[in-house]
């Protein structure tokens, strides 16, 4: 392991080596409001395509930005609301946090895949978003609220990931698509709600060289500038049959894969997705395995219940393949010992009988380290 440190005499004249504080003992955390707070009123949510867009406020080293919708005022009346399977996530019809160079970070994904990043992707004790104390789901008034992450750190533990966020003068930029009544309920309320947003910035201070004591100490995440991306791939199935997609994300490391299957309507489906799945690294098989077991493990995993495969924790037509629950079993705060190395040359497929035409998307989480240093955790350097 690489130590990096201080000499420090003492009084044998000897010079011991010092090691630096860490950065998440150093660091203190913080949050501030994220420069938006807007309401979207009910015939601008009738009309849809509404754009919103804030710049991240620069404050020492982001590490998610979260998102807090609510929609209140909507009545039933004569028409009960009645939402749509991915509702109401998919409110937001697209989102993007994009690089200071325009670049693009997370995204472009719509609000249900945040939603699958969210709860499957690793980041917290109680990743579903479902289980929060802002969740409501969709009532017959068509009220609705939740909140979301943009995730930018990849581990807790040690601050893999933050993002160096201290220049007002080239900033983070986030900016939001939202959808119209008619993409979030099947059956819209005789009176639709207006739509609050806000914004939040969670972030690590910039500590200083020493601490008061004159003690070393990190003033940034291990690997700094190390990126998480979130992106999306999407595959036209035209029938029933055997095929082999090649995904296209490919030259980082890979942390975790989720499979997303859609019937010729758009709308997710489990029981015609694949009965097996095979995925291979180069031609050599990572896993060949029935579709249950895989979500037998989904639920060993990641502690979720499963009581169907459209209720209880599980999502209709998801399957999710995580490579960072090597620390405890559990995915996230992990070691990354069981990351994916990909270079621009792999060849990574996933080979699927579908039982219908339709859509696969591909949600890939992959990480870019800004170091050719050792990628364990401990060799941090």
């Amino acid at each position: 392991m690489t130590m990096l440190g201080t000499k420090v005499s003492n009084s044998q004249g000897n010079t011991p080596m010092v090691q630096e504080r860490r950065f998440t003992r150093a660091a203190v955390e913080h949050t501030e409001p994220g420069d938006l707070d807007v309401t979207i009123s009910s015939s601008d949510f009738d009309a849809g395509g509404q754009v919103l867009a804030f710049d991240v406020p620069a404050y020492g080293f982001a590490r998610w930005i979260t998102l807090l919708v609510q929609a209140s005022g909507g009545a039933a009346g004569l028409n009960n609301a009645v939402a749509r399977a991915d509702a109401p996530w998919n409110l937001i019809q697209s989102i993007t946090f994009k690089d200071v160079n325009g670049g693009h970070i997370f995204g472009p994904v719509s609000g249900y895949d945040m939603f699958l990043a969210n709860k499957w992707g690793g980041y917290g004790y109680q990743d579903n978003p479902t289980a929060l104390p802002t969740y409501s789901q969709v009532a017959t008034s068509g009220n609705f609220s939740f909140s979301l992450n943009i995730p930018l750190e990849a581990i807790a533990r040690d601050a893999l990931g933050a993002l160096p966020n201290r220049n007002s003068a080239s900033t983070y930029r986030v900016e939001l698509v939202l959808a119209s009544d008619a993409v979030v309920y099947s059956t819209s309320p005789d009176t639709l709600p207006s739509i609050r947003i806000r914004a939040e910035l969670n972030a690590w201070s910039k500590p200083s060289p020493t601490d008061p004591l004159g003690n070393p100490q990190r003033t940034a995440p291990p690997f700094d500038r190390t990126t998480q991306f979130w992106s999306k791939a999407q595959f036209a199935v035209s029938g029933a049959g055997t095929i082999t997609h090649k995904l296209p994300k490919v030259g980082n490391f890979i942390r975790t894969l989720i499979f997303v299957f859609r019937d010729a309507t758009g709308v997710r489906e489990g029981d015609t997705f694949s009965d097996s799945v095979l995925i291979s690294l180069d031609g050599q098989t990572l896993f060949s395995e029935p579709t249950l077991l895989r979500r037998a493990k989904m639920a060993n995993q990641y502690g979720y219940t499963i009581a169907g495969m459209d209720n209880g924790d599980f999502d209709e037509g998801v399957l999710v393949y995580p490579f960072s629950h090597d620390f405890d079993g559990k995915p996230g705060n992990e070691l990354r010992d069981l990351w994916l190395p990909t270079t621009q040359a792999t060849r990574l497929e996933i080979q699927l009988t579908h039982g219908e035409a339709g859509t696969l998307e591909v949600l890939t989480n992959d990480i870019a380290i800004a170091s050719s240093a050792p990628v364990a955790a401990g060799n941090e350097g």
